[in-house]
């Protein structure tokens, strides 16, 4: 069936700002790109995604995804599937246009490190206009991702995929070249480039104080997994064990059970609660047979004739002081033994800076960081810039991400002599929790699942364990999202106090707060538009465009050349919450494109009854609205509202001395289906026969 939409960049006009939005390093517009697959405008999502991300394939596997903790929906069930549907997008559709600009500046910017940080710095310094070169000492691009993350999480298509639209940019990129080797802070300044900016990462791990790091077998977390990923193996015993019990750990004991030990466990400082990962992540290890050692600190490797017989633990009183500091203490005398043939240490990881050897000036800290400013992210260097895990210490990819964006922007304004803003950052406060008496009205709608490759398969490849949304259901998570912070808005010149809100409302949202004579809707609008339709003084709207409500798109319809002429023709509002459940057959594409236009509509509450009438005015023979039946809509009181405007439609019609049978409504349990297409050919035959 043909979807009639237009494409409409959503417009922020309130001081709110959803959670999941605040939440993001980079200020992703999560809840507005969910919006548009609910809808279905998958390339107007995925571009306004990549208007903000330059890697959203790979962020959309690997993300920590803070906006889903803060995702309101927690408040009901689950959160919103947000950093799957971005990968959804990354996977299936592409850019059809970019955001460019006229300007081109004269100065030459390199980049060292083609991360996370070194990707966005050199995709948003190009969209501002200037030449980037980034210089990175492997022969592939993504820095930590390529080396440290398994292909099983992250395949380097998407990764390549992402640097290729970056490149498009004209971005260029020199691999195989090592900075205090291959090209120097001098050389690049002979060459012409006025800035650098380092974004390195942190490329090596750090090990223990303990004894016996000295043994054979024992392997440092970083260098396996860059070893594995190189070359697809690595020298390893029956009996791995994995020390740590951050996200690179898990993707130790993860890689390592692909390589077909007989036990692979990981042994860590926190609890289960405090492992600082994703649950997701360790729940994954755990099913795919890893054995947990919680609560247990290293003392010592024990060694036999030169190897690694096993790891000397003691238990753990707490992992954090007081303070909250990283101060863990142990119980004397509370020692145990893990057997194991090989020891990965997987603690964390450091940067490696030789290369600012011969650079004098450039401040690092005791831990081995850069030191740049929180703002402008200069170093104690005038036109040398860094960003990155490399000035973090320890940070997730979109935090790197963000601090590539804000250096952009730096430069440029020390470049200009400018104070150019990016408002994304701007601080707002954000939508609050629901209230909890509001909890029980909201319709419960569980979490997508992900797809994933059987356990049984998934140990003898190191192909992606993840296989990604499939449309319809992408769509159907897309559909969960409340729209928080972006419904209704009152205007107080035109409200009357009548009170018409506060009563129909299903989620009892308006409220006419004691002293004022008008309505007021706070930030648990569910964005179902009964109000907007019944308010007598149209004094009720939605806050973004986005909720266009039918109008434009019934507009564009009949801007089509290819509906000239057709008799009958029936223009079919039906509600999107209800669509893409099933396959699309033939017969409802013939019936569809030769007869009916259809135009979608998130939740049908929104379409006043003149849309309905504004159809046959601009030339349509029939309209039929196809509504979702009770069980199946977002909405709650959807089918009583659409039944009282079919009704009244249906009396002006007839005022009108026009032939009801020409506006028909039916409940329907998918739009998709076969039930749409027989209503739709039974009315057309009907129509013919007036």
């Amino acid at each position: 069936m043909a979807i009639i939409n237009t494409c409409v960049t959503p417009e922020k006009k309130t001081d709110e700002e959803a959670p999941c939005i605040l939440a993001c390093p980079i200020r992703q517009d999560a809840r507005d790109y969910v919006q548009l697959i609910a809808r279905g405008r998958f390339n107007d999502a995925f571009r306004l995604v990549r208007e903000r991300n330059p890697l959203p394939a790979a962020c959309g596997r690997i993300c920590t995804h803070p906006c889903e903790t803060k995702c309101r929906r927690n408040s009901t069930e689950a959160p919103i599937a947000i950093a799957w549907l971005k990968r959804f997008l990354g996977d299936n559709f592409s850019e059809e246009t970019r955001k460019t600009t006229s300007e081109k500046y004269p100065e030459k910017i390199a980049i060292i490190g083609a991360g996370p940080a070194g990707l966005a710095a050199a995709n948003d310094l190009a969209l501002l206009g200037y030449s980037c070169t980034i210089f990175e000492s492997n022969p592939t691009p993504g820095g930590m991702l390529r080396m440290g993350v398994p292909t099983y999480r992250l395949p380097r298509t998407a990764i390549d995929d992402d640097v290729e639209y970056i490149k498009k940019l004209g971005v260029e990129i020199k691999y195989n070249t090592t900075f205090g080797a291959d090209i120097t802070f001098d050389s690049l300044k002979k060459d012409g480039f006025s800035v650098l900016f380092i974004g390195v990462g942190l490329s090596e791990s750090r090990s223990l104080n303990i004894e016996g790091v000295q043994l054979e077998g024992v392997l440092k977390g970083v260098s396996f997994l860059n070893e594995v990923n190189t070359t697809g193996s690595a020298e390893i015993g029956k009996k791995v064990l994995v020390i740590g019990g951050g996200a690179v750990a898990m993707d130790c004991a993860r890689t390592a059970l692909r390589l077909k030990p007989d036990k692979v466990s990981v042994a860590c400082l926190e609890s289960r609660k405090e492992m600082p990962t994703t649950d997701f992540e360790i729940e994954e290890a755990v099913h795919e047979g890893v054995i947990l050692y919680n609560s247990v600190g290293p003392k010592r490797i024990l060694g036999k004739n030169g190897r690694v017989s096993g790891l000397e633990t003691l238990k753990v009183k707490y992992v954090f002081d007081e303070q909250k500091r990283f101060n863990p203490a142990f119980y004397e005398g509370s020692e145990s033994v893990i057997e194991a043939d090989t020891v990965i240490i997987a603690i964390g990881q450091a940067s490696n800076l030789s290369f600012l050897k011969g650079q004098e000036g450039i401040q690092i800290t005791r831990s081995g960081t850069i030191i740049a400013s929180p703002h402008t992210f200069g170093t104690s260097v005038h036109g040398i810039y860094a960003g990155g895990d490399v000035v973090l210490g320890r940070g997730t990819m979109t935090e790197s991400m963000a601090q590539g964006k804000k250096a952009a922007i730096a430069i440029h304004n020390a470049l200009r002599n400018e104070a150019l803003k990016d408002e994304k950052w701007a601080e707002k406060p954000a939508v609050p929790d629901i209230v909890a008496s509001r909890v029980p009205l909201i319709k419960k709608e569980q979490k997508q699942e992900m797809p994933t490759m059987p356990l049984d398969k998934r140990l003898e490849t190191f192909d992606e364990v993840e296989l990604g949304f499939p449309l319809n259901i992408a769509v159907k998570e897309a559909q969960r999202c409340m729209n928080c912070g972006a419904g209704a808005l009152v205007d107080d010149n035109l409200c009357v106090g009548c009170l018409t809100c506060v009563r129909i409302c299903p989620f009892e949202v308006p409220k006419i707060k004691k002293g004022d004579t008008t309505a007021y809707i706070d930030g648990d609008c569910q964005s179902c538009g009964l109000c907007i339709v019944e308010c007598p003084a149209k004094a009720i709207s939605f806050k973004t465009p986005l909720e266009d409500r039918g109008k434009d798109a019934l507009e564009t319809v009949f801007q089509e050349k290819s509906v000239h002429g057709v008799k009958p023709l029936i223009i079919n509002f039906y509600c999107q919450y209800s669509a893409y459940y099933e396959d699309k057959t033939d017969a409802t594409n013939s019936l569809m494109n030769t007869h009916v236009r259809r135009v979608g509509v998130l939740g049908l509450g929104k379409v006043d009854t003149s849309l309905y009438l504004r159809a046959f005015e601009l030339g349509a023979h029939g309209v039929l609205v196809t509504a979702c039946k009770d069980d199946t809509c977002h909405f709650c009181k959807e089918k009583e509202w659409v039944e009282k405007r079919a009704k009244f439609t249906t009396q002006l019609l007839s005022g009108l001395e026009m032939d009801t049978r020409r506006f028909q409504t039916h409940f329907v349990s998918s739009q998709d289906g076969k039930e749409v297409v027989d209503i739709a050919f039974k009315m057309v035959e009907e129509l013919k026969n007036l």
